[in-house]
Formats: structure tokens, C-alpha cells, sequence
């Protein structure tokens, strides 16, 4: 899987190089980008590292490990520049690593962790996807009937997993993966049972979105002077999920495929999307320069 997510990502980004440089012209959508705007949509950014730093903090409080804030902030950087530069989602993986080689965590601990993070953003947006679909798109074809039903699976098991406490029986002679399994069971009920805590991260991941849908109305408005909320929270919503998924270096290829099959609902063409993702891109490596400062510094302290 490894081999085929780092071969796969690396096809891809030649032919994004090679697009580019057959067609310089696509870079022209920069130039719509006002330092105001950029500057904005950096300080946004900056403040979702923040929620995504205390969303793992507050996770981690499950298992009675309280880190300080900057501590987290360390996590949330190296999150995100391991999702930003490497293949296959691997800033999730530094940062499971960090907290085994540092506080000892076991695999089913990190997994449960890691899990949750992806059914609770899955929750929220397939919710908010569903809504906006309705709200935007009258037309009843193949298209909307196939998004409504992705969206509405990932809604229905999302919103099960959620809120979802697993039971589990005493059982003699367990394999190693049953009880690694059962013991992933029990992390996960650690999450789950605490309604405090699971209110506090539904409220992280709620707030988080309303930022990023925030940062598309900036950047869509700024490229096409869309200004219809629903198409800013629907693109929002795909925006995130297909990021999830990915497996490549920023979505780079996925979401772009993704938000390009969605072009007729957001009434973006092709060339529309290829603008749009190429300034997403710039700003995000633009942006990613606070975070790597912030790995220097904690390094250096």
C-alpha cells in the first residue's frame, strides 16, 4: 500500500509539473489574489492549526494525558506538514509516532484517536453536504442521486460511530488481533463515554468548519465572486471529505477529481477548478512556512 501511495503520488505530481509547464498560463489566477486576501486567508489557516491543536489535546485527555498548549500546537504543526509534503495522510502517522515513542501509547490507543478525528469531520460535513445539495442543485440525475447517496452513507455510519460505545465479552485464549481489536474497542468507549469531552470536540470540528468554509467564500469570491453560502459550504464539505480520503500529497489529483466531478453543482468547469487548486495549493505552502518555523523553534527550546 506504501509503494503504491508514494508511486501514485509521485505520477501525479509530474503531470501536475508537466501541466504547468505546458500551460503557464493557469498560473495567471495568482495575480487575482490581493496581499489582503493572501494575508487573510493565512490568519485563517492559522487560527484552524490552533482548533486542530486543541482538538488533540482534548482527545488526549481521555486517556488522562494533559499536554500543554504548546505541546499540542508541536502536534498539530507536524500533522500538518506531514499531511501538506507526504504521501498517504502520513502527518497522522508522525504524529501517532511522536506520542508512542514519547508517552509510551499502544496502537489501539492511537488508532481509536486517530479514527475519531476522521468520524467526527465526517459527521459534521456529510451532514452539512446533504443540506446544501438539497438547497443548490434542483436537478434530479445521476449526479445528484449518486452524491446524495455518498453523502448520506457517510452520514448514517458516521453519526453511529460517534456516539457509538462498543460492548465486548470476557473471552480465554483470544488471538493477538481479537484483543488488539477489543483493546481498540476500549479506547475508543474512553472517547465516546465522556460527553463532555465528545461535545468539546463536535464543537471543534463544527468551529473548524466554519472557518474553512470562510477561507473558500474569501478564495472563491476573490477568483469568481461566487457569493451563494450554500455552494461555499457544499464545496467546503467535498473539500474536506475527498482530503480525508486522499492518499497523495495535499489531495493533490484527488480532490481536484473530485471537486471537478462536482463542477456541474458548483457550476465550475474545468478550467475553473484547475485555477481554483492551484491557488489553494500556493497559499497552503505559502501558510505552511508558520508551522515549519514553529517545529524549528520547538526544536531549538
Amino acid at each position: 500500500m506504501k509503494l503504491f501511495s508514494n508511486l501514485t503520488s509521485l505520477i501525479i505530481l509530474l503531470f501536475a509539473l508537466y501541466y504547468l509547464i505546458q500551460n503557464p498560463e493557469q498560473l495567471n489566477v495568482l495575480s487575482l489574489l490581493s496581499p489582503g486576501i493572501i494575508i487573510s486567508l493565512i490568519f485563517l489557516k492559522l487560527l484552524t492549526l490552533f482548533i486542530n491543536s486543541n482538538f488533540n489535546k482534548i482527545l488526549l485527555k481521555s486517556f488522562s494525558l494533559n499536554i500543554s498548549n504548546r505541546e499540542s500546537l508541536y502536534l498539530g504543526s507536524l500533522t500538518f506538514l506531514g499531511n501538506l509534503y507526504l504521501p498517504a495522510r502520513s502527518g497522522g502517522n508522525l504524529r501517532m509516532l511522536y506520542l508512542n515513542r514519547k508517552y509510551k501509547f499502544k496502537t489501539p490507543e492511537l488508532a481509536s484517536m486517530y479514527l475519531y478525528f476522521f468520524i467526527v469531520t465526517i459527521f459534521l460535513n456529510s451532514l452539512i453536504g446533504i443540506i446544501c445539495l438539497f438547497l443548490i442543485y434542483k436537478s434530479r440525475d445521476f449526479l445528484f442521486y449518486s452524491s446524495i447517496t455518498f453523502f448520506i452513507i457517510m452520514f448514517v455510519l458516521s453519526s453511529f460511530l460517534t456516539f457509538r460505545r462498543f460492548n465486548f465479552g470476557i473471552e480465554k485464549n483470544k488471538s493477538k488481533p481479537i484483543t488488539w481489536f477489543i483493546n481498540l474497542k476500549r479506547s475508543w468507549n474512553k472517547i465516546t463515554s465522556n460527553s463532555i469531552i465528545r461535545t468539546r470536540l463536535i464543537f471543534l470540528t463544527l468551529l473548524n468548519y466554519l472557518f474553512f468554509a470562510l477561507e473558500a467564500f474569501l478564495l472563491i469570491g476573490a477568483l469568481f465572486s461566487e457569493t451563494n453560502l450554500f455552494k461555499i459550504f457544499y464545496y467546503n464539505s467535498l473539500s474536506v471529505i475527498s482530503s480525508l480520503a486522499s492518499f497523495t500529497p495535499a489531495s493533490i489529483g484527488i480532490k481536484d477529481s473530485i471537486i471537478y466531478l462536482s463542477g456541474k453543482i458548483l457550476e465550475l468547469n474545468l478550467s475553473d477548478v484547475i485555477g481554483l487548486m492551484i491557488a489553494e495549493r500556493v497559499l497552503l505552502i505559502l501558510f505552511s512556512i508558520i508551522p515549519a518555523s514553529l517545529l524549528i523553534i520547538n526544536k531549538h527550546n
